[in-house]
């Protein structure tokens, strides 16, 4: 029996039962992945334990930039190729959630939510190993390394050509800002560009007790802090979006010092190209001004990811298919975020959608020490996705 939008419901009830099924499995190759946490491109003990796992279901895969990982479950007949990518890598941050499962490597931890993305899609894969009956085409798995490590592991999955027969790509995240349980399914951008930028400051170095005969780098540097913190409230379209933060300001190593230069160094979120080549003119005009002080200013701008796009048509698709199988109530209304994700990449190459998945408040924020997943949520997200993957094969 192949799936239809007559048997959905069907289908649905089955992948439900498939995932209560192996919910067990599923928390618990969470928690592991969540114990023995790696920093990007250093996932070998992860990757080890996802071959395993894909041995184990006679699942074949391949493995690429050295520790991502593509399994494939080839469909009853010829149809689509559809993928599902996760994430693998962890975060240097040293976990203070006080779980039996903690990270047992100091300084790294899964604060955002990856050591769960695996977990799904290992769920994912042994659901539909079960079900293959119901698949035509196929559905690609692609365990990707380093999501939160510049360059991105994107670009390994696009080298190793593991899109290469993908017509149709999802990605998703568990996300505290939304309750558990909920779904956003936006249409266009749903995460802003990521660039970062340093800015140089050369002055005059001295003693502080004559300050006359220098060029000081430090009020230089404090001037163009204030002017960076006006660019998007006096020369960005107030209907546009842009974040422009500041992470580090260094110069000087001594109190009656003045130092010879400072460092200034932050990052852009931008949806647009226009408003980010805006964001660009700016900061260069802010180091012209620097002369103006006695110094020089030098802008490196580093674009580094795009803003993820979700194509409008697969992602009014998906919200269609969702309806069906989770219904409206598990379906909210949500907002574009100035988060970044190298899934923009891959969005890039394939018609794709990213998925935000609720994990309630209460997980507290990404990225900190203290962040804690929620685990109920991943035995019906494995569920959910395994139905929406072979709804769209």
């Amino acid at each position: 029996m192949f799936l239809s939008e007559n048997n959905i419901s069907a289908f649905w009830s089955q992948c439900r039962k498939r995932a209560n099924e192996f919910a067990r499995e599923i928390i618990a190759w969470r928690r592991e992945f969540h114990k023995y946490p790696e920093l990007g491109f250093e996932e070998r003990v992860t990757s080890r334990k996802i071959q395993e796992i894909l041995k184990r279901l006679k699942i074949p895969f391949q493995v690429f930039g050295g520790t991502g990982v593509v399994a494939c479950l080839t469909g009853r007949k010829p149809g689509l190729i559809v993928g599902l990518r996760a994430d693998m890598d962890a975060l240097p941050i040293q976990e203070a959630t006080g779980l039996p499962f903690a990270s047992c490597k100091p300084g790294c931890m899964h604060a955002c939510g990856h050591d769960g993305h695996m977990a799904t899609a290992l769920g994912v894969a042994a659901i539909l190993a079960e079900e293959r009956d119901y698949l035509s085409g196929g559905i690609k798995l692609i365990f990707q390394p380093a999501e939160e490590k510049p360059p991105g592991g994107a670009q390994e999955v696009i080298r190793a050509g593991a899109l290469d027969d993908v017509q149709k790509l999802v990605g998703f995240h568990y996300f505290s800002h939304i309750p558990a349980g909920k779904y956003w399914i936006g249409e266009g951008p749903v995460m802003a560009a990521t660039d970062r930028f340093t800015i140089e400051v050369l002055g005059k170095g001295g003693h502080g007790s004559t300050p006359h005969l220098t060029a000081d780098p430090i009020l230089c540097a404090s001037f163009m802090v204030t002017q960076i913190n006006t660019i998007v409230s006096r020369q960005i379209d107030p209907q546009k979006s842009a974040v422009v933060s500041l992470g580090s300001v260094r110069g000087g190593d001594a109190f009656n010092i003045i130092p010879d230069r400072v460092n200034i160094s932050g990052t852009v979120r931008t949806f647009e190209e226009s408003v980010r080549k805006r964001v660009v003119i700016s900061l260069k005009k802010i180091c012209q001004a620097a002369s103006a002080l006695g110094c020089s200013a030098h802008l490196n701008f580093e674009e580094y990811c795009p803003a993820t796009v979700n194509n409008v048509s697969l992602s009014k698709k998906i919200l269609a298919i969702s309806r069906k199988i989770l219904g409206d109530t598990f379906l909210i209304r949500f907002h574009p975020i100035m988060g970044g994700e190298d899934f923009a990449f891959l969005a890039e190459r394939v018609p794709a959608c990213y998925i935000f998945v609720g994990v309630g408040k209460d997980c507290g924020n990404h990225h900190s020490s203290t962040f804690r997943l929620n685990e109920s949520v991943l035995t019906p997200t494995a569920g959910y996705l395994a139905c929406l993957l072979a709804a769209l094969t």
